[in-house]
């Protein structure tokens, strides 16, 4: 949950004139990312799931996340692919997009109704999923292939951009006699960001995102069992030249979601779903010197699930405090064709669980120290660059271990892959 969190609601010249100290090159991904250790503090065209801005800078460029293996070797359909894209339609004017299916690698817009695909973690529902749990499995179909326009508009030394994004399903019956039924689920997501400069020195990356998921089914001779959430999402990064080689980037991130249940069937009562809320804050360095990049930092992170009162038990809360956060990479050319990557996760958490005690009012808490995500330690990756054409990948560090066992061997070299291209 909170790689997901802090990942991916954080991480060639710019066009509204920024003064970075990194060297911002039109490439990376999110295998770029995993592979420096899951870094939330480069510049990455990944950043634009959460802050459409980004898309001013990367503009006249195409991305697409090839994904990591779905099953066994050489399986079609690796999980977490998606497309991104953006064209400059103008001096000032950038327009693109992101297509993206419900396994997708990020918190934003492009994910969809985080509960049902299990991507926030803990015992969180989604709206499908708690529309079916009372109907039965397959009542509404979940939601897949989100689709999110994006527009930018850059002034003096300021972009803006935002991004609008919809899924939706239907899944309904009309017999020619007889009890007919309506299933249906929506998504309707908005985000709204901007990257400036403040000083000569100082850049702002501020993004917000607001999501609405929707779930609901109705047979003919009952009444309607919905869901709906609001999900509010904050990502705030600033990079500060210390001096032309050190930058220093604080970060903080907010996300909050809440909903209600309307059980129908028999009832017209509701009920609130359980609500979610997370706050980070930390900061890193970013060292760079010609085609060499040191990024690394350390957050603090809380995060709380609540379960509403009910006659059979009172208020619930499940409280996860993380620190220290670290995210460690490092990024090199090895040749003029290929960038070696390497990075170094790992957190560590007090997960404190409340569950009904003895009687229906009293509370049982149980707190646990917790280590995540479970392959911390170190990340391994490269680049190879064609012209304008990147593919970026993590590696199976096993890889190194084999030796040149791996040659022939039936494992996996790479675990993720991100291609790119820059167009000219």
């Amino acid at each position: 949950m909170i790689k997901r969190m802090i990942l991916t609601s954080l991480i060639v010249t710019f066009m509204v004139t920024c003064l970075y100290s990194q060297e911002l090159v039109k490439t990376g991904g999110f295998a770029r990312l995993a592979g420096m250790g899951g870094n939330p503090y480069v510049m990455d065209p990944f950043f634009n799931t959460v802050n459409p801005a980004w898309n001013s800078v990367y503009d006249n460029f195409v991305l697409g996340d090839l994904g990591s293996s779905a099953g066994a070797p050489f399986s079609a359909g690796g999980s977490g692919q998606y497309l991104s894209g953006s064209f400059r339609i103008g001096r000032n004017w950038t327009l693109g997009g992101i297509l993206a299916r419900n396994d997708f690698n990020g918190m934003s817009i492009a994910l969809l109704d985080p509960g049902s695909n299990n991507s926030i973690g803990l015992p969180f529902p989604g709206v499908v999923s708690s529309v079916n749990s009372l109907r039965g499995a397959g009542s509404v179909i979940p939601l897949d292939n989100n689709v999110e326009l994006i527009g930018t508009y850059s002034f003096g030394n300021t972009a803006l951009g935002l991004g609008i994004a919809y899924a939706s399903t239907t899944n309904n019956f009309t017999p020619a006699t007889g009890t007919s039924s309506e299933g249906s689920a929506s998504q309707l997501g908005f985000n709204l960001g901007i990257v400036t400069d403040i000083t000569s020195g100082i850049t702002l990356d501020i993004g917000g995102s607001f999501v609405m998921p929707s779930a609901s089914y109705k047979l003919s001779t009952d009444n309607e069992t919905a869901a709906s959430q609001t999900i509010i999402m904050i990502n705030g990064r600033a990079f500060w030249n210390i001096n032309q080689k050190l930058q220093f980037v604080p970060i903080i991130v907010f996300a909050s979601a809440s909903g209600t249940l309307d059980s129908g069937i028999t009832s017209t009562g509701s009920s609130d779903l359980p609500s979610f809320s997370s706050i980070g804050a930390g900061g890193g360095l970013n060292y760079q010197v010609g085609d060499f990049l040191l990024a690394g930092g350390v957050l603090f992170s809380t995060n709380s699930l609540t379960f509403a009162s009910t006659s059979t038990s009172p208020e619930l809360s499940n409280t996860a405090t993380i620190f220290p956060i670290w995210n460690f990479g490092v990024e090199w050319s090895l040749l003029d064709w290929l960038v070696g990557r390497f990075g170094y996760v790992a957190y560590t958490g007090s997960l404190s669980q409340e569950q009904v005690g003895a009687t229906v009012t009293s509370v049982d808490e149980f707190v646990n120290t917790f280590f995540t995500p479970p392959q911390r330690g170190a990340t391994l990756g490269v680049g190879f660059r064609f012209g304008d054409f990147s593919l970026d990948a993590t590696v199976n560090e096993d890889v190194l271990r084999q030796g040149f066992n791996v040659v022939g061997g039936g494992g996996a070299s790479f675990a993720y892959l991100t291609a790119s291209y820059a167009m000219p």
